[in-house]
């Protein structure tokens, strides 16, 4: 069989192919990275590249669908793997530190929030409960889906080591970060790990395709395991516990999270609400927890969005519209390069607000659209667009997200507008406009006064864990008593969600608010 050098730009290395090998296998092969979101099924259109045969006109074409049968230069479109990265040196708010792991010399612990977008990791001193260093970055396995049905597919398919490698390899660079040559990875006597359900499967190398299928149940609800057999550059002999996932699609970041908001120790009702790509909501007191998820994919992290991006330097991070004309902001003030979550939400409350589009999501003839190869579309700036089907998109993950809190108030009896606290947990919870969250019916419209935001609480669980015994007994507490309901099979969901994919909601009544501002 023939074959064939491709060079891959700007990376400048270069591959010997076999004829008829995809793009993106050779890419593999070379060590390069190019995104396959849909899992390399040719849908998402993500992996979008550059390719010449150094005799023809370049031509763009699909990594996951194209072969090659010729030399050839691939160059691929920048995407910016920036990894963010602090020295905290804070300590935290215990009533007695009492270190997972106990030793004399330094006694260094890393928390982990393993998300299927991001990770973000910290490294705590567990001797005196001092948060040292974090950083977060890319979870690579974005590169072989964007959502974790595609990764369970993918793993399914033979690729859970390959996943695992990936995670690992995005992990290890940023415990790198964190040390910095500071003190030697040894140190590092205790890991905690928090994150979804798949992300933990894929941490530990098991395959977790079977939680798709009855009774939805995790292979794995905890794990513990050795520094050596994590594949972490870490002490070979720290402890490495997982936090505990209660169900396939409600994982351990989400006990981590109702633990460091303090709701599971509360008299009154409380209301969780973690704004990711499962969507996981939970709701409860010290009496009673149950929790769910609603898949509501990646569209506010970025993903299954034309121009949509994580929250990197010139992402477009708020939007209004201004006397007729569009009004951004970008991260860091860099040149506009995409939009991320807080952005796409301003987006749409605004569109809405100013009668740029319908109770729908559709554009109106207000909207100055323009037509072109994805259909209608509205022009930000540049390249930046968004269209028509992308409002449908996030149309639909906010109904996912506000129809799944519903759901869960009335499966107790509870009244969601009677409910006197509502924690925002997530990775960009805490970006989020809520006024603008609220209009476009994402969170239940109540007094302001009840919401509060946790930041990234699965990673502060993960801290806690490390360097507090009663914390980790809360956790073992939580687990043991959280009820977890399946939406699949719930008809008050379905109701809940057909009625939640308008602006705000088919029932105005709902949102008082926004017919106050002339918004419904």
């Amino acid at each position: 069989m023939s074959k064939h050098d491709v060079r891959f730009m700007p990376a400048g290395r270069t591959v010997t192919a076999e004829n008829g090998i995809l793009i993106s296998n050779a890419a593999k092969e070379a060590g390069v990275n190019i995104e396959l979101p849909c899992g390399g099924k040719g849908k998402c259109g993500r992996c979008m590249v550059t390719v010449s045969d150094r005799k023809g006109q370049p031509s763009r074409v699909l990594a996951c669908q194209t072969q090659i049968s010729t030399d050839v230069d691939v160059t691929i479109p920048d995407k910016e793997g920036a990894v963010v990265a602090s020295s905290d040196h804070r300590s935290l708010k215990v009533k007695k530190v009492t270190p997972l792991v106990r030793s004399d010399g330094d006694n260094y612990g890393l928390a982990l929030d393993i998300g299927t977008t991001t990770i973000a990791a910290s490294v705590l001193d567990m001797n005196n409960g001092l948060d040292l260093y974090s950083a977060a970055g890319e979870n690579r396995q974005r590169l072989r889906g964007e959502d974790v049905l595609t990764r369970m597919q993918y793993a399914e398919d033979g690729g859970t080591e390959e996943l695992r490698e990936l995670v690992l390899g995005s992990i290890n660079d940023l415990i790198d970060i964190c040390l910095d040559r500071r003190c030697s990875p040894d140190s590092i006597r205790a890991v905690y790990v928090s994150g979804n359900t798949t992300m933990i499967h894929l941490f530990l190398g098991v395959d977790p395709s079977p939680m798709r299928t009855e009774p939805y149940e995790p292979v794995l609800k905890e794990a513990e395991i050795t520094g050596k057999e994590s594949g972490l550059a870490v002490n070979p002999t720290a402890r490495v516990v997982c936090m505990p996932s209660v169900s396939a699609y409600v994982g351990g970041d989400i006990t981590s999270d109702i633990v460091a908001s303090e709701m599971d120790s509360a008299d009154e009702l409380a209301l969780l609400i973690d704004v990711g790509t499962n969507g996981e909501v939970a709701l409860g007191n010290k009496d009673m927890m149950i929790v769910c998820s609603s898949s509501a994919g990646p569209a506010f992290e970025g993903g299954g969005v034309t121009s949509g991006m994580l929250a990197r330097i010139g992402a477009i991070d708020s939007f209004r519209i201004d006397d007729g004309k569009m009004v951004f902001t970008t991260i860091l003030s860099g040149r506009p390069k995409g939009i991320c979550g807080s952005g796409l939400i301003d987006l749409v409350a605004e569109l809405f607000r100013n009668g740029w589009t319908d109770k729908r999501g559709s554009f109106t003839d207000k909207a100055p659209t323009e037509t072109g190869a994805d259909g209608i579309f509205l022009r930000i700036v540049g390249d930046i667009i968004v269209t028509q089907d992308d409002l449908r998109t996030m149309m639909l993950t906010k109904a996912a997200i506000y129809a799944a809190a519903e759901s869960l108030a009335k499966n107790v009896g509870a009244d969601i507008r009677g409910i006197s606290r509502i924690y925002i947990a997530g990775g960009f919870g805490s970006f989020i406009d809520l006024e603008n969250a609220i209009s476009i019916g994402l969170f239940p419209d109540v007094p302001r006064e009840n919401y509060a935001y946790l930041g990234n609480a699965s990673l502060g669980g993960a801290k806690y864990a490390l360097i507090s015994a009663s914390f980790r007994a809360r956790v073992a507490k939580v687990f043991k008593r959280m009820t977890y309901l399946d939406l699949s099979s719930d008809p008050m969901f379905f109701e809940e969600y057909m009625s939640a994919q308008f602006l705000p909601h088919t029932d105005a009544a709902r949102f008082p608010s926004a017919k106050k501002a002339g918004r419904n």
